[in-house]
């Protein structure tokens, strides 16, 4: 599974129940969620030996500004 294949994934999904959370996701789905990266990681990693997951932290309702 390519990489770009989670992030389609995250760009579509509901993801309002892990607000101001890091998400994880391998295989297309949420495999770890939490406000401690590291802990998300290792969780996904454990879920996912072969895969490498996708990270991202998901905003709080304010507006983010890059």
């Amino acid at each position: 599974m390519k990489a770009d294949d989670n992030y389609q994934f995250y760009l579509k999904a509901n993801v309002s129940n892990y607000l101001g959370q890091w998400v994880a996701i391998c295989g297309q789905k949420i495999v770890a969620s939490g406000r401690d990266v590291k802990k998300v990681y290792k969780e996904a990693r454990d879920k996912c030996p072969k895969e490498k997951p996708l990270l991202t932290r998901i905003p709080d309702n304010e507006a983010m500004i890059f």
